[in-house]
């Protein structure tokens, strides 16, 4: 069986799958919810449903995507993701390598093998270690599949020193900080959010150039990426300052697409500041 067809086969399976999950038993329904209906407060009922039927349907895909990831052909990869800048991939060098904040809009999973078709072993991907030993394991060999090295996010300043010749560090940065010490608040979708400032932190350690990867989906199952420069190699700007611009470009990337991002995750746990001191002094 072709990619093509697989894939088409496992369209239709995924569909049916997250039809009965979450149409009929309702995983995640409230969540889903409150978060569409929290950050598109003008849109009505009937368009908050359209939209959360359509962010199922894309979640469905996306399952479909990364199932067949650790199979698809490199030429069908090259072919459903596109890379409009890659001279900015190969300006990429050590010891200065670049900073490439991602978020988890459209299939994250294929841009990180698509850009490792590019950087192989230069390209070190951070992320977070599932509880799921078998889970951990499939998704370790799928991600490293063209040669990226992985590297738990919580333990990349420690082990840096061991990738002397990384030339891009990848990072899903729209995570929730709730363990880092290090959180900048915004006014992000018309709600105050704290953001994981761990590209900007990054990009100042090494002194580097910090870019947001801007995933765009075309058609079903291809996707265009762009990288958008978040931060100059030599600036110096002021804390805070690269999170900020990564929260407009992530805002800007959701409101042209909304359906594309992860709407059944709780991205707004922590509480403001100012509610959080309030909440302690009660």
């Amino acid at each position: 069986m072709n990619d093509g067809l697989a894939l088409r086969v496992t369209y239709a399976a995924s569909r049916f799958i997250f039809f009965v999950l979450f149409s009929l038993l309702g995983v995640r329904r409230a969540v889903i919810r409150d978060n569409l209906a929290r950050s598109f407060p003008a849109l009505d009922a009937p368009a908050l449903r359209r939209l959360r039927r359509e962010f199922l349907r894309r979640q469905s895909e996306l399952a479909a995507e990364v199932l067949i990831a650790p199979r698809i052909a490199v030429v069908e990869l090259c072919e459903r993701v596109t890379i409009t800048n890659t001279e900015a991939l190969a300006a990429a060098s050590a010891p200065r390598p670049l900073i490439l904040a991602g978020s988890h809009i459209g299939n994250f999973e294929w841009a990180q093998l698509r850009v490792s078709l590019e950087l192989g072993p230069r390209l070190l991907a951070l992320y977070k270690p599932m509880r799921d030993a078998r889970a951990e394991r499939w998704f370790h060999r799928m991600r490293s599949r063209f040669g990226a090295q992985l590297v738990p996010a919580k333990s990349v300043l420690a082990q840096l020193a061991q990738f002397r010749a990384a030339a891009a560090i990848g990072i899903i940065a729209d995570q929730v900080p709730r363990s880092s010490p290090d959180r900048h608040w915004t006014e992000f979708l018309g709600q105050p959010t704290a953001f994981y400032m761990g590209p900007e932190i990054l990009g100042r350690a090494l002194k580097s150039q910090v870019l947001f990867v801007d995933l765009r989906r075309v058609a079903r199952g291809r996707y265009e990426l762009t990288l958008v420069p978040l931060s100059q190699r030599d600036e110096r700007p002021s804390a805070g300052a690269i999170t900020e611009r990564y929260a407009r470009e992530l805002e800007r990337a959701i409101n042209a697409d909304p359906a594309g991002w992860w709407w059944s995750h709780r991205r707004w746990k922590l509480p403001p500041p100012a509610v959080a001191a309030s909440a302690g002094a009660t």
